[in-house]
């Protein structure tokens, strides 16, 4: 079972647990800091870095402090633009899919970074933040490709789900970023997590959970919001998302557009659910097109 369907597995088990055994005995505090631990701990917390691979580059950033491992794609022929490409919670960069989308990318002219977000993959990092401390990175690593002379032309980012609200996030703390391609994203930290509980909850036990992660993190969970931060950027974003993505509902884009809808497009797809998207035809053809517009 992937890491990310088992964490929302155990998330809702948990949750779940919560109501047999009455939010009153519990006395609650005790399941609100476990389920704020599943919330904020990322997949190599406490993991030191590993031996460096040919080609990686590894930008360190924060606070809080973590290191970065990128690689970059580039074109058969030259590239004129750079997009990042960002992965879904407890995924990586080397994942088929992420693949698949940066050699898309690259195939249409584009210089592909890809990232393993804090925390994961090859990167360091002990806090999942859900856009606050990642859209702090991303600029981090922006600018030692600049630094480094690896930037070509404008910038955009794609991401998937948790990848795609940090690179909204991003976009709205960084001018640079031109455009943004948000597969499945979700509208904040507050209304996904009760996406994991398989039985309603009270929402005031629900906020406390959340408000003792980011006491964890360290971070103001209210900020991992991308309906917030859409309104602060004037990058081009198209929102991808499936009709059938029952993990995180197409409401959650809708929203997102609702609050940023002059300068942002949304594309809601039949059929589709939250894995599915990800190679569906509509999100190769919409998200080439997007970049070439905006940042050729």
């Amino acid at each position: 079972m992937p890491d990310s369907r088992r964490l929302h597995l155990v998330l809702r088990v948990v949750l779940a647990l919560g109501v047999l055994w009455g939010f009153g005995h519990l006395a609650s505090p005790p399941l609100e800091n476990a389920i704020a631990a599943f919330i904020v701990k990322a997949p190599r917390a406490g993991v030191p870095a590993p031996d460096p691979e040919p080609g990686e580059m590894r930008v360190a950033v924060g606070p809080p402090d973590a290191t970065l491992s990128l690689a970059v794609l580039d074109p058969p022929a030259r590239a004129n633009a750079t997009v990042f490409v960002l992965h879904g919670i407890r995924a990586t960069k080397t994942d088929a899919d992420m693949r698949r989308w940066a050699e898309m990318l690259a195939a249409s002219g584009f210089r592909v970074v890809l990232v393993d977000l804090r925390g994961h993959g090859r990167s360091t990092g002990d806090t999942l933040s859900y856009g606050v401390f990642e859209s702090r990175d991303l600029t981090q690593a922006l600018d030692a490709l600049e630094a480094r002379d690896l930037r070509i032309g404008s910038v955009g980012v794609m991401g998937i789900s948790y990848g795609a609200a940090a690179a909204i996030q991003w976009a709205a703390r960084d001018a640079r970023v031109r455009a943004v391609v948000a597969v499945a994203p979700f509208a904040s930290l507050r209304t996904v997590v009760p996406a994991y509980a398989i039985v309603p909850l009270p929402s005031d036990f629900l906020n406390e959970s959340i408000d003792r992660a980011g006491q964890r993190g360290g971070f103001d969970p209210d900020e991992a919001n991308p309906v917030v931060a859409i309104a602060h950027t004037t990058s081009r974003v198209l929102l991808i998302h499936g009709k059938d993505d029952r993990r995180i509902p197409a409401q959650h884009s809708e929203q997102i557009f609702a609050a940023g809808k002059d300068h942002a497009e949304l594309v809601l797809v039949p059929w589709a659910g939250h894995r599915s998207i990800v190679d569906h035809s509509i999100v190769r053809e919409r998200a080439t097109a997007w970049f070439a517009r905006y940042l050729l």
